[in-house]
């Protein structure tokens, strides 16, 4: 009986580990996703500064009522004070912050001579996050089990 007790616990901590692992991939997705969504997002913002040019916060809300969950816009106030997700690397985000501040300071032909390299810019990042996460999505479930299993013969 004890054997049967120590089999499902060490089954549980396996699949606790796979777990853990496939949170971590999805982590990595969640920011894969995140840099796709900014890009299309740089994309509308430029198109609405190039042929309507709304107020910011008239920009703001037509943000708001798109499709951009991972953005998390709508605890965003003012597009010049938007702060990335705590899962987005203040590394990645620095290179954004002078654009998010700028807007509705500069002329609409100045920001929208920008906007290409922001938009290039979240398109290499989500290319090279979709990298890492192809790479762990593999890897960390699997390494994840295979930790589990080990603390469980460890325990056994």
């Amino acid at each position: 009986m004890i054997w049967i007790i120590k089999l499902i616990g060490a089954v549980l901590v396996g699949a606790a580990g796979f777990l853990f692992g496939a949170e971590q991939a999805a982590v990595l997705r969640r920011r894969t996703t995140f840099w796709s969504e900014l890009a299309c997002m740089l994309t509308q913002i430029q198109d609405a500064v190039h042929y309507r040019a709304p107020t910011t916060s008239c920009l703001l809300e037509e943000l708001q009522a798109g499709n951009y969950p991972h953005l998390m816009l709508s605890e965003c106030s003012s597009l010049e004070a938007y702060q990335f997700p705590a899962y987005i690397s203040s590394g990645d985000a620095t290179p954004f912050r002078p654009l998010f501040e700028q807007i509705g300071q500069v002329s609409a032909q100045e920001l929208c001579g920008q906007m290409p390299y922001y938009i290039e810019l979240a398109r290499q990042n989500g290319a090279r996050q979709e990298k890492e996460y192809r790479a762990a999505a593999r890897l960390y479930p699997q390494a994840g089990v295979c930790a589990g299993l080990m603390a469980a013969l460890l325990l056994l």
